[in-house]
């Protein structure tokens, strides 16, 4: 919007100067402010944090995945706990304690019977030994001395 235009339009020059006058003020207002490059440091600021926040979070979110590997490592070792318990109640070696499959209790129970029928089965006792005892070494010299002498 120019003079001109308002004069076309048929305004007096004091109305020209009251609208530009007004019209400079609306233009002042939409102009940056005098702390214009304050705003720009403080935003180049945010910015920086924010960037700072990110990079927390992405570490953050790594941890987060280590917390999934270690509830996976405790339960494993409940695991083991569980079977290291039945196999004491089943009286397994604690050796085949580990060997026990299953992932509930009562599988695990289940299969430590069936391998306690196995495992504690006793063994029959050997037969007595019709043999004598051997104890001297020179048993078989004496038995052939005693032979020898005989026979004369």
């Amino acid at each position: 919007m120019n003079r001109e235009q308002l004069k076309e339009m048929g305004l007096t020059d004091e109305q020209i100067e009251s609208v530009m006058k007004e019209h400079g003020k609306a233009i002042q207002a939409v102009k940056p402010a005098d702390d214009y490059e304050d705003l720009k440091k403080a935003n180049a600021t945010y910015e920086q944090q924010l960037k700072g926040l990110r990079d927390e979070l992405a570490t953050k979110d790594d941890q987060l995945g280590s917390v999934e590997d270690l509830k996976k490592e405790v339960e494993s070792y409940k695991l083991k706990d569980l079977k290291t318990n039945i196999a004491i109640q089943a009286g397994i070696p604690l050796e085949l304690a580990g060997r026990l499959s299953g992932s509930t209790e009562e599988e695990i129970k289940a299969d430590a019977e069936s391998l306690a029928g196995l495992v504690n089965t006793k063994q029959p006792l050997p037969l007595k030994q019709t043999e004598p005892p051997v104890d001297d070494k020179d048993a078989g010299l004496k038995k052939m001395l005693g032979n020898l002498t005989k026979e004369n």
